[in-house]
């Protein structure tokens, strides 16, 4: 074990330090961006090298009302100040970007991927400029992380978990797999060698397992996420898990015996399909008492609606022909059709019981919103037929389908998600954030549709245009 040294983790750079204050899930933070202004208007004469967006209607994401006709002056990445056009001035020599008549919201995170290189300029063709990367083979995604932060790769910042912790025989890619007490915790150990924003459990941990792993990751630091199997939400939740991927454990928390589904993930698709026919099932009152518990103890949930969606319909020709995969490589496409329903363990007599549990899932998503729970936009990319950057546009609207309004279903895929990981520099428009947002041509709080009309992404102070990226591919 790891005897630890520091308090905390500044998961944003990536290196050990006195982790900051991370933005409240609620209310207006006004100050920090009146102080900016403040500092600008009696300060710094020269805009040599910074940039002023200004006119656009700004969605903060600090739960701020909307600023019109508001000026961002970036410097260095970094947003220096940001207000009404009359109180912010725009220093001799700035380079001015006129937005007038368009929104500026946060750019989009998305809280559940598993990246490759290829996927990376996808994502920011897309507005995805953070993604938090929920497990693969570790030398890879460590690799993709150190070659984005040095310039050298193209992508979005990366919040990773490394190598999944699973149990024999560890069905996850790249999984690392423990059998007891010392091996779970040695596992947690190594996550925070690899300064890993999160570990992810997957679902062959169960109880037994869990514990000595969430003592380690408590006394460490580090925040755990379960793709949960073989152990109930609040069971996990109790431990301390404080993320559910998937919605995993809800199921078998809401049913007086969850025998049945711990031992079907002794195969993981036996164990995803028991699941999704076990959604269908369930009762609103069942659901509000999970829920109540579940938002009782502070835990987060990833619904990736827009993986339960495809995989209710991949007996549905027309999937394909209303997906977005323009970016998706041919031989990844071809993949993905290769994988047949017989070897996922179905039959077309599944569907509509998945078609049911669709229904099922979007009113626990509701209930769970309205509890207050906290919930955060993922989508599982590039799982089968979930391609990059896209996908999380999709999540977004069937999280409003689900119940949440946009405004909402923006901020589970900007501060919410940003939360997840610890990060209070990223995922909210205020001055000293990190300068990335889209600026679109039209109103994201009308039609949530409209966080694909995208002008311009940028990230960290540098201007991308999405035809120039998709131009690339």
């Amino acid at each position: 074990m790891i005897t630890p040294a520091v308090t905390s983790r500044n998961t944003d750079r990536g290196v050990y330090s006195k982790r900051r204050h991370a933005v409240g899930w609620g209310g207006a933070r006004w100050s920090l961006t009146l102080l900016g202004m403040a500092a600008l208007l009696g300060g710094c004469e020269s805009g040599e090298g910074k940039t002023a967006f200004i006119g656009a209607t700004v969605f903060d994401g600090t739960g701020a009302p909307v600023l019109q006709n508001a000026v961002i002056l970036v410097s260095d990445g970094r947003i220096e100040a940001l207000g009404p056009a009359d109180l912010v001035r725009v220093p001799r020599g700035a380079e001015e970007v006129q937005v007038d008549g368009r929104w500026v919201i946060p750019g989009l995170i998305d809280a559940h991927t598993h990246a490759d290189r290829w996927m990376l300029d996808r994502f920011l063709a897309y507005g995805v400029t953070a993604i938090r990367d929920a497990g693969g083979d570790q030398d890879d995604i460590l690799a993709l992380r150190s070659s984005v932060r040095s310039g050298t790769v193209l992508g979005p910042r990366m919040y990773v978990s490394g190598a999944p912790i699973d149990a024999s025989p560890g069905r996850a890619r790249g999984a690392t797999v423990v059998s007891n007490g010392n091996e779970a915790r040695r596992a947690i150990d190594q996550l925070v060698l690899a300064e890993a924003a999160q570990a992810k459990v997957f679902a062959g941990i169960d109880a037994r397992l869990l514990r000595p792993l969430m003592d380690e990751a408590t006394t460490l630091n580090i925040p755990v996420a379960g793709h949960l199997g073989k152990v109930d939400a609040i069971t996990a939740a109790e431990i301390g898990v404080r993320t559910l991927e998937h919605m995993t454990g809800v199921v078998e928390a809401a049913v007086a015996s969850p025998r049945i589904f711990f031992d079907a993930h002794n195969d993981y698709y036996r164990g995803w399909n028991t699941v999704q026919r076990g959604w269908a099932a369930l009762d609103s009152a069942t659901l509000n008492r999970v829920a109540e518990r579940l938002v009782g103890l502070g835990v987060a949930i990833v619904p990736t609606l827009v993986q339960h969606e495809v995989y209710s319909r991949l007996d549905d020709p027309a999937l394909v022909q209303e997906l977005d995969i323009a970016g998706v490589l041919d031989s990844v496409q071809a993949r993905w059709a290769a994988v047949t329903l017989g070897a996922r363990g179905l039959t077309t007599r599944d569907f509509p019981t998945f078609r049911r549990s669709r229904s099922v899932q979007d009113l626990f998503v509701r209930i769970y919103a309205n509890a207050g729970g906290r919930i955060a936009a993922g989508t599982n990319t590039a799982g089968e037929w979930l391609p990059p950057g896209s996908s999380l546009h999709t999540e977004l609207a069937l999280l409003v389908k689900a119940g949440l309004d946009p405004a909402r279903a923006i901020q589970a895929a900007t501060r919410e998600a940003a939360a997840l990981v610890g990060v209070d520099s990223v995922g909210t428009l205020q001055a000293g954030a990190v300068a990335d947002f889209l600026v679109l041509y039209a109103n994201p709080l009308q039609d949530i549709t409209n966080t694909r009309a995208i002008e311009m992404v940028v990230s960290a102070g540098t201007v991308f245009r999405p035809e120039e990226l998709k131009g690339g591919w």
